[in-house]
């Protein structure tokens, strides 16, 4: 069941006329049969498997409360950590492991290629369960004892799919509040708009950017060094749109029923170094992976070696998260040794002192080389395999190299794109700075007649569904 279709609308506005008509018990599990059947449209037997690790960690969770013992706590922890992370990793990572050995020694080593089918959204629930039963252990929070309310933080179907992956100080003490609270005009309108703009997003921009992305990646060979790059261009605004615009849609569902979920993108595409992008880019994933793999390892405490270490072994499982395929694991690797570059960089007197000295100047530099560092790391991200990766880089390096020494250049519609790109990076500048959108927001007017202008957009130019979010495959 995709966002962007009539079959989830149907679902938000049935949910929501029912959660209002409910009293405070009925809610809870109103809002657990949404979800489950938001979730079966994907997958029925997978279901199971959500229970399952709900279970596991409720159990855990509550163990590790009563328990007496230091021993018996840790004992609970790994019965947490071992379940998730098991279930991840068979269901994740089984077919790329045995794929790869087989590449090794050959066929049938092991076995047979297992046919594993990846549940949907595993990723992002296995972290956000996780994270209940750890901050449990380390004292932060105290353990729910209703099941109901367990379940529904892991379950609650407007970020269940791609996130964000919410932490239970934050969403599971809403939960309590929302099922007695009374409905809000507010709620209804500030979520309304966020859904139509999230939906604009995907409709619009990241379906549009799609056409120029897919059938060149699929066949990079095929292309001429300024094709690639316009698709990669593409993409790099693809993923951007694509990814904010569902967090977009599930922050404005969750919104309507009143739950306020985090804030998963700041403009990530503006900053000046590649630091800065990983404080912006996927919030939610980026400090889970700092709260619970990065400062657990040391942080950026101990040796300079250990330091450098512990960032590029956490980026190297941020890639892995990603997917089971050697694509992700380069990319993640890739960003961990460019944070590697930028945290030796920044400890150097002499760059201190040129930022001092020229602060718009290397201001500037920054932006322009970390926007094209990540651009790189994108090609990686999107391409089938590390050759077609190689193939698309190569392509630009060389394709535009000799087509600039021929004396020729991009095209009239590759040049469009281009100033397009730079109208949009212009564009969320402005933004940025000079708040836009809140002031159509707080026009009351001019909203009426921006978001009813982008609903007439997309009933003009959308066709259908279209594609499914990028991040749903996760």
């Amino acid at each position: 069941m995709q966002f962007n279709s009539l079959s989830y609308v149907l679902l938000l506005v049935t949910t929501l006329v029912a959660f209002f008509a409910l009293g405070p018990r009925a809610r809870t599990w109103l809002l657990i049969a949404a979800s489950l059947v938001f979730y079966a449209a994907w997958s029925i037997p997978f279901t199971g498997l959500i229970v399952l690790s709900a279970m596991i960690d409720y159990t855990a969770s509550l163990g590790i409360h009563a328990a007496r013992t230091p021993g018996r706590r840790k004992a609970y922890l790994l019965l947490s950590l071992l379940s998730n992370l098991g279930l991840l990793g068979y269901f994740k990572y089984a077919n790329f492991f045995l794929e790869n050995i087989h590449a090794v020694f050959g066929d049938g080593v092991l076995g047979d290629g297992l046919s594993i089918v990846l549940p949907p959204g595993i990723s992002f629930y296995t972290f956000q369960t996780m994270s209940y039963t750890i901050d449990v252990y380390r004292r932060e929070i105290t353990p729910t004892r209703s099941f109901s309310r367990l379940f529904l933080f892991v379950t609650f179907f407007p970020q269940l799919v791609a996130g964000p992956i919410e932490r239970a100080g934050h969403l599971l003490t809403q939960f309590e509040c929302v099922v007695r609270a009374r409905f809000r005009v507010e709620n209804l309108v500030v979520g309304t708009r966020m859904i139509i703009w999230g939906l604009a997003k995907k409709v619009l921009l990241a379906d549009a950017c799609a056409g120029l992305v897919d059938p060149v990646y699929a066949a990079p060979s095929h292309y001429d060094g300024w094709v690639l790059l316009v698709a990669t261009y593409a993409f790099t605004l693809q993923i951007y749109f694509d990814f904010t615009a569902y967090s977009e849609i599930a922050r404005g569902s969750a919104r309507l029923f009143g739950v306020d979920l985090m804030r998963n993108f700041d403009q990530p595409y503006l900053v000046t170094n590649i630091s800065e992008f990983w404080r912006r880019w996927h919030i939610s994933l980026s400090t889970w992976i700092r709260d619970y793999v990065y400062l657990p390892l040391g942080g950026n405490r101990g040796s300079r070696p250990r330091v450098l270490f512990n960032l590029v072994l956490t980026m190297f499982l941020s890639g892995l998260w990603h997917g089971a395929a050697w694509t992700f694991v380069f990319w993640g690797l890739y960003h961990g040794v460019l944070l590697l570059l930028d945290v030796l960089l920044r400890r150097t007197p002499s760059a201190a002192a040129v930022r001092r000295r020229w602060p718009q100047a290397t201001a500037a530099l920054g932006w322009f080389l970390t926007f094209h560092l990540v651009v790189i790391g994108w090609v990686m991200f999107r391409a089938a395999t590390m050759g077609d990766a190689l193939a698309v880089l190569q392509g630009i390096g060389s394709g535009i190299g000799a087509s600039l020494l021929a004396g020729a250049g991009p095209s009239a519609l590759q040049l469009a794109f281009f100033t397009a790109l730079a109208g949009l990076l212009w564009m969320a500048r402005v933004e940025r700075h000079h708040h836009l959108l809140a002031r159509i927001d707080a026009d009351a007017g001019a909203s009426v007649v921006f978001y009813g202008g982008l609903v007439a957009l997309m009933s003009l130019l959308g066709a259908g569904e279209g594609p499914a979010f990028i991040y749903f495959q996760f």
